[in-house]
């Protein structure tokens, strides 16, 4: 035996007329990042963050997000001194709790990872946190050419 209901027939037949959903506008693919934001090369170290990939002398790092994050965040600000309770606020994105070990850590895996030529670039500085000086290379900065 078939039930049939004659009001829903209306409302759900293809003869209803509803109005046609506003148009929205296609969002737009957000802009590319400009070159001197998205990649950062000092003396064979390039980081390349709409990449995610780092490189030291044609040789790809493998590095774990936090590894990358640490690092991009050093390279991107060179010479600028930045204090564990500021790395752990930017890059770990919480506040400090008193884990220093933890930053410790993973700028002695960075620094293994990017070898001895440029694993001195990322220097400690005492009582307050690290540094990347791309003058620190054992390789020292490229010669000026004339």
């Amino acid at each position: 035996m078939v039930v049939r209901y004659p009001r829903l027939n209306v409302i759900f037949s293809e003869r209803a007329t509803t109005p046609p959903p506003p148009s929205r506008p296609e969002p737009k693919a957000a802009p590319p990042a400009p070159p001197h934001l998205a990649r950062y090369i000092r003396d064979g170290l390039a980081v390349d963050l709409s990449l995610r990939s780092a490189i030291v002398e044609g040789r790809e790092l493998d590095l774990t997000y936090l590894e990358f994050e640490l690092l991009a965040h050093l390279v991107a600000n060179p010479l600028r001194v930045h204090s564990r309770q500021q790395l752990m606020e930017n890059v770990w994105g919480r506040p400090d709790n008193g884990d220093t070990r933890t930053i410790s850590t993973h700028i002695a895996r960075i620094r293994r990872k990017l070898g001895p030529v440029h694993g001195a670039a990322i220097a400690t500085v005492r009582q307050i946190g690290y540094k990347y000086d791309p003058r620190l290379t054992a390789a020292g900065p490229a010669p000026l050419s004339p």
